[in-house]
């Protein structure tokens, strides 16, 4: 019989193939867990609790999903991510949910299982015992405290029970609080690095190798500094494998790279001991003062200085930028632009997103500047031209969406350090 079935999705594939990993080392038996993409599947095998994670732009579709399953599986739901964290009550009252796991969730979610188990499946006072929750009972709301996982890395990144694979975390946290990122309030101020010898030890399952963090180059510091000694560290003890026949992405999709962290020394690092012929780097914005603003604590010099590098070493520099920021005049839209002409001038490639207030962020609350006309004109000529990555137009609607769900339900969310200052 299954006693969990786990909704996954492209978007939360990666979380749960860390968190069943991390249930199987605490000793819970994954034959009781069924993995599915399909809803009939979870339907017919009528499991006991059923898990998401989700975001908060897929609200909409989670709310329908969670209209079939409960008119047809007597269950206990349970949502983790970072929308059941920064939103619990609205995760439990509006899409329908029991619990909501609050923090990082691979102990939090293993003792709600285990104490769920104990009594039946039956909701109650005793999960008060487990850090980590929120839920109801009757018309209270408890909440039991922000769960923390301090040393992530006691845990595996994949399971042993079952194939399954994902780029592999190797940091959490990131010191820079930008005000649109959800990472520092949920992860953490500081980051924190799965060892050498684990990365190089499960590197083996996958044929291409590519890791989850923040900052690539932030590899072994606490995050807002450079140590070369260990990146390289790093990416040295990953040769034998590269000779092996795997190749190694760093720097590049799903992880990226600050600006300032771009140097002569890194770029040499990527092409002495990686495949990587893409470099992710993070600019955001042209304009300086918007950089001060969203508190990026870099400047237009930085992503300038890491283009040129990244291109005088034959790397194709990836530009991601936010347009519609909070409080963008239409001069700092047209900074941007220049930036972005520059750098595909110079044959570069830009990623261009549309601004969306993400609940737990201290710019939850603010809403996006228009789009100049220049602005508009020049992204749709460019992505009729193939020359502009990224989605930006269909943000625009889901930033709508996330502007009127906020409006309606926003609760103080629940963090990493305890209250966010909002800056709208």
């Amino acid at each position: 019989m299954v006693e969990v079935a786990v909704r996954i999705t492209r978007r939360n594939h990666n979380a749960f193939v860390h968190l069943l990993a991390a249930l199987e080392s605490q000793g819970y038996d994954l034959a009781d867990v069924l993995v599915t993409k399909d809803l009939e599947e979870i339907i017919k095998a009528r499991p006991r609790v059923v898990l998401y994670s989700f975001y908060s732009q897929e609200v909409d579709e989670v709310k329908r999903e969670m209209e079939i399953l409960r008119s047809r599986v007597n269950a206990v739901f349970v949502a983790g991510g970072y929308h059941a964290m920064a939103m619990p009550k609205h995760t439990l009252r509006v899409l329908g949910f029991d619990v909501a796991v609050i923090g990082e969730g691979e102990e939090a979610l293993y003792n709600l299982l285990l104490e769920l188990k104990k009594n039946n499946y039956r909701l109650g006072k005793y999960l008060t015992s487990v850090r980590g929750l929120a839920f109801y009972l009757g018309n209270d709301f408890i909440f039991t405290g922000f769960a923390k996982v301090e040393d992530f890395w006691k845990f595996p990144p994949y399971p042993e029970g079952l194939k399954l694979i994902s780029p592999m975390e190797i940091s959490r946290g990131c010191p820079f609080g930008c005000y649109y990122c959800q990472t520092p309030y949920a992860k953490g101020f500081r980051m924190r690095h799965r060892p050498i010898d684990q990365i190089v030890k499960y590197s083996r399952r996958m044929k291409d190798m590519r890791y989850i963090t923040p900052n690539a180059f932030a590899y072994g510091s606490p995050g807002a500094i450079l140590k070369l000694e260990k990146l390289e560290a790093l990416l040295k003890a990953l040769q034998p494998l590269r000779r092996e026949g795997r190749r190694l992405f760093y720097g590049t999709f799903p992880s990226e790279v600050r600006p300032e962290f771009v140097t002569r020394e890194t770029v040499e690092l990527l092409i002495d001991y990686t495949d990587t012929r893409r470099l992710a780097i993070g600019a955001q914005s042209g304009d300086d003062a918007m950089l001060k603003a969203m508190h990026r604590l870099h400047k237009v010099e930085h992503v300038v200085n890491a283009v040129e590098l990244a291109l005088e070493y034959g790397l194709e520099p990836v530009v991601d930028f936010i347009v519609g920021l909070p409080g963008e005049s239409e001069e700092s839209q047209r900074k941007s632009i220049e930036l972005m002409k520059w750098i595909m001038g110079k044959g570069g490639k830009v990623r261009a997103h549309y601004f969306m207030p993400l609940p737990g962020t201290p710019w939850a609350r603010c809403r996006p500047s228009p789009l100049s006309e220049e602005m508009k004109k020049f992204l749709g000529r460019m992505a009729a031209e193939g020359k502009i990555e990224g989605s930006w137009g269909v943000q625009i609607q889901i930033s709508r969406r996330l502007q009127r769900l906020i409006e309606e339900f926003y609760e103080e969310p629940f963090t990493y350090h305890g209250v966010i200052k909002n800056v709208c």
